[in-house]
């Protein structure tokens, strides 16, 4: 790189004053425009000429731009209309961009949080959901009610916003709510009601009616309000992305059904993010300040009976049999009676849902519990197989146990089979024709038969057998099951025994 003589650089600085142009200054001094810029930042450059300002389209008018914007409040377009009229020709987009920057910030009032005393109000609202429904993609009409103070959520699909279906949401809510909020709050809606005028708002009779059986206040909130009304509107964010996102449903009815469960057994169950509370414990503090349902309403669309989940795992009702999840075998369950249809709760847990059948005798089963039921079957097969693998004492054990303990046989089975494990098959299969001659099927038979003699002091315990049952299991099935899963069962019991 070759350094300038002291004539070129004064002449560079010499047209540099002139033009002010690092372009310019280079083609007059017959050097490159890096030579010029090596030059200049030597701090020997004398200030450039300071441009004028070019002039703006906008600058006769600007005045009137003011006023429009800061006292009249116009848009950027309707400005544009009135400065055209006195001879504006410019484009939009420069007179939009001086726009913002001249228009005041409007001031936003800040609130302090809404308070929702216990059994004050509950929010209802729509939203428009896709779904796979029947293999087909559809738009299903979602209706919620929220009750403000604990969070508890109700929602159901529907295909329509109808009177109708805004009805049913509410009938369905309280009933299994039990109890009514005094205030119910709306968004304009024409099926309930809609502001008509300042002040002046008008509810829909039909409604005002249905509201009057159930004893609540009707609100219809003003228009721009959509703060008053978050509680009910930002579940539908959470119902769509938790629940109906990435599941395919028969149809309405398999919808509605597992949004039951899903809505009692997840989404009010949950530590809400706001309350850092479950809204299930927190409707226990607001219980005592809803109002009770009207007792002709409660006396005719719904009562509880208690019933023993079976070995089919079904309950029983008029006849009819109904299923339940089949690992509840055994339990009591509440079952609440509805008009159209039945509900199965377990341990404060709604388990199904279940419309009437038609006809007597008849057993209505899930789909969901069938696939249940399958998997807990081949499990069983398959223990039932290492266990007959002890001979002959076994075989006789398991019929026993198979008539005294039913659909339970399964777990004693994994419980024997953690002992054989353990101490080996010569003394279980001992245990086992010990237990059978005194009619005592049960696993925590064979547990205190081998505590009290194969486990006595000095006692000389019988190796397992060279081929045990914890490899055995791991040897069958495993392209149905992972490997894992066999020792998990004898994991678990070892772990129960202890």
């Amino acid at each position: 790189m070759s350094r300038l003589t002291e004539e070129q650089e004064e002449l560079v600085l010499k047209h540099f004053k002139e033009t002010g142009s690092i372009r310019q200054t280079a083609k007059k001094s017959g050097v490159s425009r890096k030579a010029v810029r090596r030059v200049l930042r030597q701090g020997s450059c004398p200030s450039a000429p300071v441009s004028q300002k070019r002039p703006s389209k906008l600058d006769p008018y600007k005045g009137k731009i003011g006023f429009l914007v800061r006292d009249k409040r116009l848009s950027a377009v309707r400005v544009k209309e009135e400065i055209e009229e006195l001879g504006y020709d410019g484009g939009y987009t420069i007179l939009k961009d001086y726009i913002r920057t001249i228009r005041p910030v409007p001031y936003r009032k800040p609130r302090p949080p809404i308070d929702h005393p216990p059994g004050e109000e509950g929010q209802m609202d729509w939203s428009p959901h896709p779904v796979t429904m029947g293999g087909r993609r559809t738009v299903v009409q979602t209706g919620s009610i929220v009750l403000c103070f604990s969070r508890w959520l109700y929602h159901r699909h529907f295909t329509d916003q109808t009177l109708e279906s805004v009805i049913k949401l509410h009938e369905m809510a309280f009933q299994e709510l039990g109890a009514v909020p005094v205030t119910m709050t709306y968004d304009n809606m024409t099926t309930v009601g809609r502001h008509v005028g300042p002040g002046k708002v008008w509810i829909n009779p039909q409604f005002k009616s249905f509201a009057d059986q159930y004893g609540f206040r009707i609100v219809i909130l003003p228009p721009g309000r959509k703060e008053r009304h978050g509680k009910v509107e930002r579940p539908f964010h959470y119902i769509e992305h938790n629940f109906l996102e990435g599941r395919e449903f028969q149809d309405m009815e398999d919808l509605n059904r597992r949004a039951d469960i899903w809505r009692n057994k997840t989404a009010n169950v949950r530590i809400h993010g706001t309350l850092r509370e479950r809204p299930v414990d927190r409707l226990v503090r607001e219980r005592p300040y809803l109002n009770l349902l009207p007792h002709e309403i409660s006396g005719r669309f719904f009562k509880k009976v208690d019933r023993l989940i079976h070995t089919d795992f079904c309950v029983a009702i008029d006849t009819n049999r109904y299923s339940a999840s089949p690992n509840l075998v055994g339990q009591t369950a509440e079952v609440r009676l509805f008009k159209d249809h039945l509900e199965i709760w377990v341990n404060q847990q709604l388990d199904a849902k279940h419309t009437y059948v038609d006809g007597r005798h008849q057993r209505q089963v899930l789909p969901e519990h069938e696939a249940i039921y399958k998997k807990l079957s081949g499990q069983t097969q398959l223990l039932k197989h290492a266990f007959l693998r002890l001979g002959k004492p076994a075989l006789s054990y398991y019929d026993g146990l198979k008539k005294h303990r039913g659909a339970a046989a399964g777990y004693h089975l994994q419980r024997i089979l953690s002992l054989v494990d353990r101490h080996g098959a010569d003394v279980v299969t001992g245990a086992l024709a010990h237990a059978q001659r005194y009619g005592a099927y049960s696993a925590d038979a064979i547990v205190r038969i081998i505590k009290g003699k194969g486990h006595r002091k000095n006692a000389v315990v019988t190796a397992p057998t060279p081929e045990n049952i914890r490899d055995w299991l791991r040897s069958c099935a495993v392209e149905e099951q992972d490997p894992e899963f066999y020792d998990n069962i004898i994991n678990k019991s070892h772990e129960e025994e202890e």
